[in-house]
């Protein structure tokens, strides 16, 4: 599976531990990354959620592809 895959299959806002999965990294970590403002997240009502984008923005994938 391709990046561009990836990134389609990908819903369009990823729950915290969505992110820490696909990052191979702890909640704990991915929160971390959101209060440091190094990776940007929206308030829903169900929790804070990132955008697909903006994860692949501090990924470093910038893929002139649609939100």
């Amino acid at each position: 599976m391709t990046l561009a895959d990836q990134f389609r299959n990908m819903p369009t806002l990823l729950k915290v531990s969505e992110v820490a999965e696909f990052t191979s990294t702890h909640e704990r970590t991915v929160r971390r990354w959101i209060r440091d403002g190094r990776l940007s997240a929206v308030e829903h009502p169900s929790g804070l959620r990132v955008p697909r984008r903006a994860l692949w923005r501090f990924l470093g994938l910038e893929l002139p592809l649609s939100a």
